[in-house]
């Protein structure tokens, strides 16, 4: 048995103003040159390593893996160039018996509003329809027909924070290898639920959808079952959720099991994320009664970086600073400039200092401040297990009111409370802490408080989306519309 293995990842915010090249590729690890540690965003070639290592006379060719930090459209150069290296990696691979590839399903380029359709079609002409080919996917994906046409089994996460990408990716293994043994026989049934939302798994509703799906999963000639959450900001026409399930040569029942979970989820409608609060909300709830026992953790949802956000905008953070807030701690600013002028004070140093407010309109005001320069790094990582998130060079300034801001000059979403203490800021100091992030933050953040809030400011990843130029989607889905 011969398999192929590659990955091509990023997720595109059609609406950010960072463009996507090849420098944003900072997970570029030519065919081959895979590190030995597991990573998010090629997970199918960790589990194939560890599946081939256990067989006698079977072949694992791996192939380019690049993976970027979620931000704007994709160069169509930076696009064709992964894209072509990952064909001729594979044309030198043949014959092969199976494809694996790491995929995210949100990828958009200059002219190719579906990258990932766009590299399956091309990988089917090479090896034929007699090849199994498997996909894993991001949940926050658009699903094509393009995608399902190519792919033998495509299988998005279950699980948002995603902890379950290494479980998924053996399922992957599993059902794609029965296919390449002639043991399976796969069939696509897909289901659009006419809306847009996001889908926190952590917590109810959606904890007992996901509960549903496994439940599916476990009916006879059910091979598997994905909720695809969509990605609300892809300005694309395949936008929106959709149940994706797969049977074993019964269309019917695929098809019927789709149209059962799509209905149940379609009954929760509004329900499925934590309410969003606004940010005179969050600034109110600041200014209250001090809870000793943990920080009040205030999520700037809206510039997320992990959603292809800038990361450098000052709406809440300036909000709380002008309002007298004390004992903040925010992370991670995008400030490459600020970063400069800070590491020429050196540590100890005081200057008036310019943070944020410069990538785009929804970047909110510059922040002028009189600061001093508390910690510098360079070269710094956000750890984050499943991933390392290069910061570049990391300067950490102390304004009035002690009130810390970690500045980088690379952009990176904040996930774990190391964000912090990484940089030399005591978290017992602390009443408020603001991560850039909308979602993955919450495992660690949740440890350390009970008292966690989404803020919903203005940015390139709102959740008020008719705020956005949308010119691609079907605007007839909720909650565009409140009825289909």
């Amino acid at each position: 048995m011969r398999i192929f293995t590659a990955a091509a990842a990023t997720e595109t915010n059609t609406f950010s103003p960072i463009r996507t090249g090849d420098a944003n590729f900072t997970d570029w690890f030519p065919a081959g040159q895979h590190p030995d540690r597991r990573e998010m965003f090629t997970a199918p070639l960790a589990i194939a390593r560890e599946e081939v290592a256990r067989r006698e006379g079977w072949t694992l060719i791996e192939g380019l893996c690049a993976g970027a930090q979620p931000a704007g459209i994709i160069r169509r150069d930076t696009w064709e160039r992964i894209r072509d290296e990952i064909l001729r990696d594979l044309q030198a691979a043949m014959p092969a018996d199976m494809v694996l590839l790491g995929l995210h399903g949100a990828m958009v380029a200059d002219g190719y509003p579906d990258c990932e359709g766009d590299l399956l079609a091309r990988i089917r002409a090479i090896v034929g329809p007699g090849v199994a080919i498997g996909g894993l996917l991001d949940p926050h994906c658009h699903l094509t027909p393009e995608m399902v046409a190519h792919a033998d089994m495509l299988i998005a996460y279950k699980e948002y924070p995603h902890f379950d990408v290494f479980d998924r990716a053996q399922e992957l293994w599993d059902r794609t290898l029965a296919v390449a043994q002639g043991q399976s026989r796969p069939v696509a049934s897909v289901t659009d639920c006419r809306m847009i939302a996001f889908y926190y798994t952590p917590v109810e509703p959606t904890k007992s959808f996901v509960a549903d799906l496994r439940a599916a999963e476990g009916r006879p000639g059910v091979l598997s079952a994905s909720l695809i959450h969509g990605f609300p900001w892809g300005d694309v026409p395949h936008y929106g959720t959709k149940l994706l399930v797969y049977s074993e040569d019964d269309a019917a029942l695929g098809g019927a099991i789709a149209e059962e979970l799509s209905a149940k989820l379609q009954a929760l409608r509004g329900q499925t994320m934590t309410a969003l609060v606004s940010v005179a909300d969050a600034v109110a709830e600041a200014l209250g009664p001090v809870d000793a026992s943990a920080p009040l953790v205030l999520a700037d949802f809206s510039d997320n970086v992990g959603a292809g956000c800038p990361g450098d905008t000052t709406h809440l953070i300036g909000a709380l600073i002008d309002a007298g807030v004390t004992d903040i701690a925010a992370a991670f600013l995008f400030d490459p400039v600020a970063v400069q002028l800070a590491t020429a004070a050196g540590v100890g140093g005081r200057l008036p200092l310019r943070v944020g407010g410069k990538a785009c309109s929804f970047s909110g005001k510059p922040m002028d401040l009189e600061v001093e320069v508390t910690h510098l790094a360079s070269g710094a990582i956000h750890d984050v297990i499943v991933a390392q998130f290069d910061l570049g060079d990391v300067a950490v300034v102390k304004t009035a009111g002690n009130n810390h801001l970690v500045l980088t000059t690379k952009r990176a979403q904040c996930i774990t409370p190391a964000a912090f203490t990484d940089f030399g800021i005591d978290l017992a100091s602390k009443r408020v802490l603001v991560p850039k992030s909308m979602q993955h933050f919450y495992i660690m953040f949740s440890q350390a408080s009970d008292r966690i809030r989404y803020v919903d400011s203005p940015g390139v990843a709102t959740m008020s989306l008719h705020t956005l130029p949308f010119r691609h989607i079907d605007k007839t889905i909720w909650p565009f519309v409140e009825t289909n």
